[in-house]
């Protein structure tokens, strides 16, 4: 009798996905060329993150926050567009995307194509991301479904026995890991045998920094982590003309670091002791105000190099926000398998990894800076807790909001 995980493996190689003559283009052969001026008006998902934030930091404020809007808007969209128009429109609407007309053959080509178009070039900014859709091994699951997750949202399907609750459990850390390289498992602590979808979705962003830091400067400094309580972590320093700009209604000076990818982190750091204000506040600030420059200012900037992780359990946090159709039998997926059998994504959850170091495009030119009084020329430390934010600058998509309490955390 073959092993269950080779028996598995043959099932999944049985339905590999691949580009199969209908229609949907093959990723690998014919790659969607990057557009960085697309419209902003195509998705808007700011609200969308600044509403997750809110649920996520409610519960505990005293803990890191990550997650990546766009990454999980790609198969969300994928299964949106598998249910029924209302159950279409109300998921779509939810990520912040806008409602195209387009014709129904081509409303995939179109949505992926838009979405896809809005993340960092791989080549200039080191990205990992992609998805796992584990469905339950009783569906027939058409391949044309398969090709279209795989080539055109970055979602590999696997057929999972959920029968087996342990042995199901087993499979998808087992294909998870292997997907991560070994980064993630045990993403879900129970499934039950009533289960048909389970989404995995996960981004790893290393981004290349417009400006280098020199790795020689990078010494160990206290972060302080609370009033009471500094930690030792690796502090980069460097000298430069920064985008900074001190906001009195966020209790906050705001720095904007760019990337050499088209996108753009956006650091708040609140004064000592008023992050619960500084969150508040930025619930209420107008996301453009992130989008622009600032003035350039003279500083010595300390910033901390770190891999911040963050999970959600999105079929808990994203109902809270309004999106909750996809998650039931209301939404009547279908395009998905040959059966008739009522299908809903029963549990999905989004994984993400922002690293900071001192990798940068170029060094910036600082030779007339060196001539200054050093004790004249203000330091700017973020050597306590902060906000993030990261957008691609042609759309002003989201890319990435977070919170850094503790530089030093893991998964």
């Amino acid at each position: 009798m073959a092993h269950p995980i080779l028996s598995l493996w043959l099932l999944v190689a049985g339905l590999a996905p691949h580009a199969c003559g209908q229609g949907v283009p093959d990723q690998k052969n014919h790659p969607i060329p990057r557009t960085p001026s697309a419209s902003s008006t195509f998705l808007n998902n700011s609200h969308l993150a600044f509403s997750l934030y809110r649920q996520m930091v409610a519960p505990n404020p005293d803990r890191n926050v990550l997650f990546s809007p766009l990454s999980f808007s790609l198969p969300l969209t994928l299964l949106a567009l598998q249910a029924r128009p209302e159950v279409r429109t109300r998921v779509l609407r939810g990520l912040g995307l806008s409602l195209a007309e387009v014709p129904e053959n081509q409303a995939h080509v179109y949505y992926s194509q838009q979405l896809r178009s809005f993340l960092p070039s791989p080549e200039e900014c080191h990205i990992d991301m992609d998805s796992l859709l584990f469905v339950n091994l009783k569906q027939r699951v058409l391949q044309k479904f398969v090709d279209t997750a795989q080539n055109l949202y970055r979602t590999e399907v696997f057929l999972i026995s959920f029968e087996n609750d342990q042995l199901a459990q087993y499979e998808m850390d087992f294909f998870t890991r292997k997907k991560t390289h070994g980064k993630i498992g045990n993403l879900f602590e129970e499934v039950d045998k009533d289960t048909v979808l389970v989404l995995a979705n996960y981004i790893f962003f290393k981004g290349k920094w417009r400006h280098s830091f020199d790795p020689k400067l990078t010494v160990t400094r206290p972060f302080w982590v609370s009033e009471r309580l500094t930690i030792p972590v690796p502090m980069m320093q460097r000298l430069g003309r920064f985008q900074l700009q001190h906001f009195p209604q966020l209790h906050s000076h705001v720095l904007r670091l760019p990337y050499s990818c088209n996108s753009t982190a956006v650091f708040i750091l609140p004064d000592m002791g008023k992050v619960g204000e500084t969150e508040e506040a930025l619930m209420k600030e107008d996301f453009d105000t992130w989008t622009q420059p600032f003035p350039l200012r003279k500083r010595k900037l300390y910033f901390p190099k770190f891999s911040l992780p963050g999970k959600i359990q999105l079929d808990k946090l994203l109902p809270a926000v309004g999106i909750s159709d996809i998650f039931s039998y209301h939404a009547k997926l279908s395009g998905i398998s040959l059966q008739t059998m009522p299908m809903k994504v029963s549990k999905a959850e989004h994984r993400a990894e922002l690293t900071a170091d001192e990798e940068g495009a170029e060094e910036e030119d600082t030779t007339d800076l060196q001539a200054l009084d050093k004790q004249y020329l203000p330091a700017l430390h973020f050597n306590r807790p902060f906000l993030l934010l990261v957008f691609e600058d042609g759309s002003r998509s989201l890319l990435f909001m977070g919170k850094v309490l503790n530089p030093k955390t893991d998964w």
